[in-house]
Parts: C-alpha cells; structure tokens; sequence
C-alpha cells in the first residue's frame, strides 16, 4: 500500500458519510418499514411527511409541513396558499399511515392494469418524506366487492382497497382549510347579547318589586 492510498480511503469514507447524511438521512429506514409490514403504504411515517400532493383529474392541491411538536403548521400552496387545518392533516395522514389492502395482486399482466384502470389513474396523493417519497395511484375500475384498485409506486402489484380509502382521494383545499374565524362567535354580539341580558334581569327584578309593593 502506497502512502497516498490511505488519504484516498479517508477520502471515500468522508464521501460516503456526506452522502448518506445529506441524502439518505431523511429517509425511513429498513428496520421502520418493515415495522409497518402488512399496511398499506409500508414506506409512510407520520412524523416524516413533509409534504402531500393529492391530484384528481385536472384538480391539484399541495401542503407543506412546518417545524415539529408543539410548533408544527401546515399551510396550503395550491390551489391557494392559506392555512391548513392541523387536526384534519394529522387524521388525513393517519388514515393513510394505518390503511390495509382488502386484497393484493402480485405481478399484474398488462390486460390486469388496464382493466383495473391503473394505466391511466385517475387520481393519485404523494406524500414527500425529505428527499424520500411515495405515491399511491388509484384506478378508474371498480372491484365486484366495492372500493377501488390502487398502485403504490415502487412495487409490481395492483390492490383492491376499501371505500375509505378511496374517499381519501376526494378531499379537496377547502376541506383542509381553515376559516375566518374557526367558527368563533363575534365579540360584538357576545358583547350585545350580555347588555341584553343585564337589562332583560333588571326589567324583571323591577316588574317583581312592582309586584310585591303594598
């Protein structure tokens, strides 16, 4: 061995360190996913989703993740940028996280994608984890049973899902959205309904003193 050639494996190993730091460390690892073997979406950890896409015909709605814990936001980006409802975006993802298949086909023919409607979904949500990320497509066909068919990139099967499932496709910006006020009465007319409380007390408390006087 040359005196250059242990500079060179230092060398490789700093590389390498940097690599799997800045690209791998975002991503689940071996030993999570196969925690979550018999779900769904094996690869989706709640705690790392950072992002999720859900398309549905020429409709496209997109939401980011901000800080963690007690911190933690979500905002919509599309179709309008506005804050998202964190309760509803922590259960959306919680449906996916513990979704089961109703059945599974291993190594669907060509004839089996397109009579399932999988060749050209109709729908599909991607959720980003980091630099990791996963997408779940839905079909146009419909089981005998009910529900849907799906696809998860990455793995040769097509999947027969129940209806909750399926409706996980459907939410919209609007659901996620939170409004004005949350639904919070107007201090103003707390502030009116109190006044005319006092008053309704004391016309009362008057017509009784009438009442009693000799």
């Amino acid at each position: 061995m040359t005196a250059r050639a242990p500079i060179i494996l230092a060398v490789i190993v700093v590389f390498l360190a940097g690599y799997i730091f800045f690209f791998e460390r975002d991503r689940p690892g071996r030993t999570e996913i196969e925690a979550r073997a018999g779900f769904l979406v094996e690869p989706l950890l709640h705690d790392r989703v950072s992002r999720i896409h859900i398309s549905s015909g020429d409709e496209h709605m997109a939401m980011s993740r901000e800080g963690e814990g007690f911190d933690e936001t979500w905002t919509l980006e599309q179709p309008v940028e506005a804050a998202a409802d964190l309760e509803r975006v922590e259960d959306y993802i919680r449906n996916w996280e513990f979704a089961v298949a109703t059945r599974t086909l291993e190594n669907p023919s060509p004839e089996d994608i397109r009579n399932f409607g999988l060749e050209a979904p109709k729908a599909s949500v991607r959720f980003e984890m980091g630099r990791a990320e996963v997408t779940v497509s839905l079909g146009s066909g419909t089981p005998v049973d009910g529900g849907g068919y799906v696809r998860i990139d990455g793995r040769d099967q097509a999947v027969v899902v129940p209806k909750s499932v399926v409706e996980l496709f459907d939410l919209d910006a609007e659901y996620f959205r939170i409004k004005n006020d949350g639904g919070a009465p107007d201090l103003a007319d707390l502030f009116d309904a109190e006044v005319g409380a006092d008053a309704g007390a004391d016309a009362s408390a008057n017509q009784d003193a009438a009442a009693t006087a000799p």
